[in-house]
């Protein structure tokens, strides 16, 4: 039998992988541009979106 306990640490485990895979992708879309891949190339490969690549990209310009 699963306690609600039981259930809200799943849910936390489930969220924080989540949230890791999510920061992957950024991670990745980082390098991507670094290397000069083309957007559309970028979007195929992460699933983001163009509006998020752009906001990493302008993020990237700016250190």
């Amino acid at each position: 039998m699963i306690t609600y306990e039981d259930e809200l640490k799943q849910e936390a485990r489930e969220e924080g992988r989540k949230e890791g895979r999510q920061e992957e992708k950024i991670e990745i879309t980082r390098n991507l541009i670094k290397l000069g891949i083309p957007l559309d190339s970028i979007k195929k490969a992460t699933g983001l979106s163009e509006k998020k690549i752009l906001e990493i990209k302008e993020k990237l310009e700016k250190e």
